[in-house]
């Protein structure tokens, strides 16, 4: 009889092993499937930026936007074209005219001109500054001021030239080197230079 129970107890103990066992192995793949789904959520936000962001014209597209924004401006340096993206327009080109002064040209999608703005890249919207009363320099003044531009940057191009009304000079110069990059240059009311900042307007 001893051995008789002994061996109902042993096969008890087996079977509450073996079935320990199962529900172990069973609650593991339970556990790996919650791991994997904590894994694979940080993941899911991923939105690369909802800012509809401008983009410069290639192509088929920016030869169709410099000529007519060429044949409302003649004689015009078209500086940089893009998509417009705040609805106003389909695509824009920033320009300097031929006296000189900067504007941005608005285009809709048949590429007719629909507006033209006084002002390069940031003029008008803030910029560097608040340039809403500065006035382009002409006669004597603008002479004189372009003469000490030139003779501090040998070599380089005048875009234009204005009074500066942030109170860090009197006079201000948009003038492209003889490298190519663009740079503004600060004068005071005896024409003497005092500061040249890398960039052009709006930088």
């Amino acid at each position: 009889m001893n051995k008789v129970r002994k061996i109902a107890v042993g096969a008890a103990l087996i079977g509450a092993v073996a079935g320990g066992g199962a529900l172990t192995a069973m609650a593991l793949p339970a556990d790996a499937a919650t791991t994997d789904t904590s894994t694979a959520s940080p993941s899911a936000p991923a939105d690369g930026g909802t800012h509809g962001n401008e983009t410069a014209l290639t192509g088929d597209t920016a030869s169709k936007v410099k000529a007519a924004v060429l044949a409302a401006n003649s004689g015009a340096t078209v500086e940089n074209m893009t998509t417009e993206d705040d609805g106003s327009a389909a695509y824009e080109a920033h320009i300097t005219k031929s006296d000189g002064t900067h504007a941005t040209v608005k285009l809709d999608a048949s590429f007719k001109v629909t507006a033209t703005e006084t002002g390069g890249p940031g003029g008008g919207k803030g910029g560097h500054g608040n340039h809403g009363n500065e006035t382009d320099l002409t006669g004597d003044t603008a002479s004189k001021v372009k003469a000490a531009v030139l003779a501090a940057n040998s070599g380089a191009t005048v875009e234009n030239l204005t009074t500066e009304d942030d109170g860090s000079a009197a006079y201000e110069a948009h003038i492209t080197k003889s490298d190519g990059t663009h740079a503004t240059v600060k004068l005071d009311a005896s024409f003497k230079v005092t500061a040249t900042e890398t960039g052009g307007p709006g930088h």
